[in-house]
């Protein structure tokens, strides 16, 4: 009975959907949320979970089914919206067994958001701090890994940011300018994949100048911390950057 309820409802449409979903029990409301997400009907499957939430706040799947809520907006490339709602779950529940799940998905969340360098990375900050804390939170889950993975990823946009900062400057004989910037880099993000970037331009802009310590100071460092990379390569025999 409970599936030909069900199945009504699929065939019925949304018209009235809101006031059908109101008669389903616990099971039912469930059942026909996971169907319409598996069909990729994402406003179904909201709709769905937020009436069993709302209806059956002590269900024994009710945490559960907060966290399939964030999946369906995450789903539907909502993310600020999926990111709300993870961390309401993870903040509601901070002992639950799906809070290091939840914070991780608001980590993964503001990732998706996070724009490429050239843009404004305040969601790249945001989504640094929500990894940082499910590592300092939960440092026994299953997702810390995938956390510091991200952070990675994400601290080399913040860096290939300042890199592009720093190039810019280069570019138009700006060169206090662009070692301000380059050293930011070097400062801030050491190991970052825009490091190398950052010393080969730092070397080739103390040569401009005429600061030769400063430039084989550069160059030594450059060498040593990054010595397989392109830009180690480009200087290795130089006496003079390239220009």
């Amino acid at each position: 009975m409970k599936r030909i309820l069900t199945l009504c409802l699929l065939a019925l449409g949304c018209s009235s959907n809101a006031t059908r979903l109101q008669t389903f029990t616990a099971d039912d409301l469930l059942r026909y949320a996971e169907e319409r997400a598996a069909a990729g009907k994402w406003t179904d499957a909201a709709r769905a979970y937020e009436q069993f939430i709302y209806q059956f706040p002590t269900h024994a799947r009710y945490q559960e089914s907060r966290l399939r809520l964030g999946d369906v907006y995450f789903n539907k490339k909502e993310y600020l919206t999926a990111a709300s709602e993870y961390a309401r779950l993870a903040d509601d529940f901070p002992g639950g067994e799906l809070a290091d799940d939840a914070r991780w998905r608001v980590c993964e969340s503001y990732t998706r958001l996070a724009p490429r360098p050239q843009l404004d990375q305040e969601y790249t900050r945001t989504a640094i701090q929500h990894c940082q804390s499910l590592i300092a939170l939960y440092p026994q889950s299953e997702f810390v890994d995938r956390a510091r993975e991200s952070l990675t990823s994400l601290n080399n946009r913040l860096a290939e940011k300042l890199f592009l900062q720093g190039d810019y400057y280069y570019k138009r004989n700006a060169f206090d300018s662009a070692i301000q910037s380059l050293d930011d880099v070097l400062q801030a993000y050491p190991t970052s994949s825009a490091a190398p970037k950052a010393l080969l331009r730092l070397y080739q802009s103390y040569v401009k100048i005429g600061y030769a310590e400063e430039a084989t100071q550069a160059k030594e460092r450059l060498l040593r911390d990054f010595p397989d990379s392109p830009e180690a390569r480009r200087v290795k025999d130089a006496a003079t950057p390239p220009r």
